[in-house]
């Protein structure tokens, strides 16, 4: 095995910070380019807890504001993991800011703005999807077929079809 020259040293760091520089751009760009969608939320607890607000204006980093009443939800694209939300509340004429960090790993989340509002945390929650296993089933439900628009209420007998005269 011969020595390596100073050349071959020289090109063997070229190529070992290029790798470096691709592995941290590959990093930047799953961080910085990651799209969330974040569910807006304005409902009450159940518990009772903190109750919905009554009217108010959201909105979250550069989006254009939406205004939201007890019940609603809504949601937001957004690309990045850290984001800026401005609450407007219209009875009150208060104005709440905060900053938030999407969780690595997380497409789609919930934030409660009744509990972002009242302080109580955590305000910002995964969403997770029901399954059809998930579902309550009753026996009745599970012995007929679910219908959809037009295939609902369909005749159980056709009226039989005309003869022809010839």
């Amino acid at each position: 095995m011969k020595p390596m020259t100073i050349v071959s040293r020289k090109r063997l760091i070229v190529r070992s910070a290029l790798i470096a520089v691709y592995v941290a751009l590959l990093v930047l760009m799953l961080l910085l380019g990651k799209r969330h969608t974040i569910l807006i939320d304005n409902k009450e607890a159940e518990d009772g807890s903190y109750a919905a607000i009554d009217g108010m204006s959201v909105q979250i980093d550069s989006l254009a504001s939406a205004e939201y009443y007890p019940g609603d939800r809504d949601k937001a694209l957004v690309t990045g993991q850290r984001h800026k939300i401005k609450v407007e509340i219209f009875s009150e004429s208060k104005v709440v800011e905060q900053s938030f960090s999407v969780p690595f790993g997380q497409d789609m989340v919930i934030l409660s703005v009744p509990k972002l509002v009242a302080g109580i945390a955590p305000y910002l929650e995964p969403f997770v999807p029901q399954t059809e296993s998930a579902a309550p089933s009753d026996a009745a439900g599970a012995a007929q077929p679910q219908a959809f628009g037009g295939d609902a209420a369909a005749p159980e007998a056709a009226p039989a079809a005309p003869t022809l005269i010839q």
